[in-house]
């Protein structure tokens, strides 16, 4: 709770100099998940006969709860508990329970969200091994034949009748076809440079060569 609100929330507690008198009540305080919710029992002391100030601090002190309580999951109402009764202004205590059916659906909301996790890394590694396969195995005619062989070491006349060179040319034409799109983009922006600017980016890119151990691109690039 921010200084400002727990100064005001105490201010309230304190407004009558009568004998103070136990409060419980009731609320339902939401957890991270949609439509599952702690059930949340407050207590503490109120002085005074002015219900006004009591149903302000009432709603003020569960909304502040309900700030909290939102950051957990029903699964971890002891921990909420302990942020809540840790922070919160007064001589406020609140106490969560979690019934039965939220435990069922929370726990049910959890599995969805670990087989989705589970399917992003599947999913990630599938296009990894892809990647894999595209750019190290079968763009390399000899590679692919080494590879289909280990894999089908049974079938070793198969080999001559798969035309891994006709592979490798179509894996090739994706990668040349991406290379030549970022070279004439790179033309089209120097096209556009003044022969000052061009010749200062230039210079910078020879030194960016230079720094990863090509000098060799460095003055080829000069002396272009």
């Amino acid at each position: 709770m921010s200084e400002k609100w727990r100064g005001r929330v105490l201010g309230l507690f304190r407004r009558s100099e009568e004998p103070a008198q136990p409060v419980t009540f009731s609320a339902e305080l939401r957890s991270c998940h949609p439509h599952i919710a702690f059930d949340a029992t407050f207590e503490f002391c109120w002085q005074g006969n002015d219900q006004a100030a009591f149903w302000t601090t009432r709603q003020k002190v569960t909304e502040w709860a309900d700030q909290v309580s939102v950051r957990y999951c029903v699964t971890q109402a002891g921990n909420a508990e302990n942020e809540i009764n840790t922070r919160i202004a007064g001589d406020v205590r609140v106490q969560l329970a979690v019934s039965p059916q939220a435990r069922v659906a929370a726990e049910a909301f959890l599995e969805v969200d670990r087989q989705a996790a589970l399917e992003g890394l599947k999913q990630q590694a599938e296009l990894e091994r892809i990647r894999y396969l595209r750019e190290n195995i079968y763009s390399r005619p000899d590679v692919a034949r080494s590879y289909w062989l280990y894999h089908h070491p049974d079938r070793p006349e198969e080999l001559l009748t798969i035309r891994f060179e006709e592979i490798a040319e179509k894996f090739g034409d994706v990668g040349e076809s991406r290379f030549l799109v970022i070279a004439k983009l790179i033309d089209d922006f120097l096209g556009r440079l003044g022969d000052g600017e061009r010749r200062y980016l230039l210079g910078q890119l020879g030194q960016f060569f230079a720094s990863y151990d090509r000098p060799d691109l460095a003055e080829r690039l000069k002396a272009s």
